[in-house]
């Protein structure tokens, strides 16, 4: 049970009516403490009491919550308030600064009265893999998360895009450590990856994101959009760090995403993402061979590269300079420290055998691989994509300089035998599923050492039995 209160002014004023009303409502409530109808009105015990002071009259929203924290009907207290304000001359345009002052403050104290009353939620993971170079890519990524004071529109979301390996997760992580500092209220994330049991829309999401940030679950709303234009009030309100990690398409994360003033949003996905608008884009991307050699010296240590440098050139090259692959093979080798690193990189890379799918196979530590990546990006292709990968992986190019093999959109229309314009959207398909990449050149595509050879180790789409049916589904959806 809370304090006694002291006593109203003796004037029979609407506000001072207003104020009597509340309380008489929470002695019906069993006189609960300001702190406990904290935790449900989320505002501060201090605005709360002030609510029912009587000096002024409260805003509606904090009448409303005062109200609904102590069992009042909502419809009932609204009707009250208006008819307070009209009778007092405050509804509306009086005095707009200082309630836009008010505004702020009970604002602030709402955010601080939480922050006591629960922890703010640190859902942030640890940063598992090391993050080497990309040093200017953060700047540019701090960047455009910062707030921009001068502008009219606060910074949006930032997506960060790449193919699959590029280390996407790994540099959003180190990003949102480095801004968690600057976001007090706390830092929310989502893997939305299906391989991690990522399966949820927006409402799903914005729901554990509310849970989390403390909103009693009778208060969470049962409808989708209420609940997502909730958790996107909170998100304005507060100063939160928001990560959604491994997003697969649009409609997943469209309606989560919001310019707020304070708070920060970082996505990542293998897809561009190019149906969301007003965000910023960082695509990550393969490191270049000094990054490679010396993410290896972190994991393999540095004495065993410089005593056999050629070994480690040998694995960046063959890992395309992808820091998954450099990351899995680095930890196997680490794990066997009394062999010779030329041995080792000899025996994973399966030198002089002529199998292409078998280093990829192998690079696998515990439940990481990445051959199980490359799989799921694999499976959402259509029977059209999976073809035209393939006709890729067997294009007669050599590999360049970098082990990638590049080839002209007019090339490959050829190698299966469609017009230019259809293959070119099978490839930006491609793109989008962080199987191939795009090249300096206008109209060219790269096809990574991964990739490739993930893509010779399937089987001929051809020859499997669903493409004829499924062919002509996608023929004629392409053909249009």
């Amino acid at each position: 049970m809370g304090r006694l209160e002291r006593p109203l002014a003796p004037d029979a004023g609407p506000v001072t009516a207003f104020a009597r009303e509340l309380r008489r409502l929470r002695t019906a409530a069993g006189s609960p403490g300001y702190r406990d109808m904290a935790t449900r009105a989320m505002f501060s015990a201090s605005v709360l009491s002030d609510a029912a002071a009587g000096y002024r009259l409260p805003t509606l929203q904090v009448a409303l919550a005062f109200a609904e924290a102590c069992g009042g009907d909502r419809a009932t207290w609204e009707r009250r308030w208006h008819e307070a304000a009209r009778a007092d001359g405050d509804e509306g345009a009086a005095r707009p600064a200082a309630k836009a002052v008010q505004q702020h403050q009970e604002n602030e104290l709402r955010a601080a009265d939480v922050r006591a009353v629960l922890p703010p939620p640190a859902q942030l993971p640890m940063e598992a893999h090391p993050l080497v170079g990309r040093i200017e890519l953060l700047q540019r990524a701090r960047a455009l998360t910062a707030p921009s004071y001068g502008e009219q529109r606060p910074s949006g979301p930032l997506l960060i895009s790449g193919q699959v390996g590029v280390g996407k997760s790994a540099f959003a992580l180190r990003l949102a450590h480095e801004l968690a500092p600057g976001l007090p209220d706390g830092q929310l994330y989502a893997n939305l990856d299906p391989a991690a049991d990522g399966r949820k829309d927006a409402a799903g999401i914005a729901g554990g994101f509310l849970e989390a940030l403390g909103i009693p679950a009778d208060r969470i709303p049962n409808d989708p959009g209420q609940r997502i234009g909730l958790y996107r009030s909170l998100l304005h309100r507060r100063r939160l760090l928001v990560v959604l990690d491994g997003v697969q398409h649009e409609r997943q994360v469209r309606e989560l995403l919001t310019a707020a003033p304070e708070s920060r949003i970082v996505i990542t996905s293998r897809s561009r993402l190019l149906g969301l608008d007003g965000i910023g884009r960082i695509r990550l991307p393969a490191l270049d061979r000094d990054e490679s050699m010396e993410l290896l010296a972190r994991l393999i240590g540095e004495d065993r590269v410089g005593t056999e440098p050629r070994a480690c050139l040998r694995l960046a090259d063959a890992c395309g300079d992808l820091p998954l692959a450099l990351n899995l093979a680095g930890r196997r080798i680490a794990a066997r420290p009394e062999w010779m690193l030329q041995d080792s990189v000899a025996e994973l890379l399966g030198e002089g055998r002529r199998e292409p799918g078998r280093f990829l196979g192998r690079l696998q530590v515990g439940d990481d691989s990445l051959g199980s990546r490359l799989d799921s990006a694999y499976r959402l292709l259509t029977p059209w994509a999976r073809l035209m990968l393939r006709q890729f992986a067997v294009s007669e190019n050599p590999p360049s300089v970098d082990n990638v093999v590049y080839e002209s959109t007019d090339a490959l229309a050829v190698l299966v035998e469609r017009s230019a314009q259809p293959v070119e959207d099978l490839l930006e398909r491609l793109l989008d599923a962080g199987l191939v990449e795009h090249s300096d050149l206008p109209g060219q595509y790269g096809l990574t050492p991964m990739a490739r050879a993930f893509a010779l180790a399937q089987p001929d789409p051809t020859e499997e039995e669903q493409v004829p049916v499924a062919r002509s589904e996608v023929l004629a959806r392409v053909s249009r």
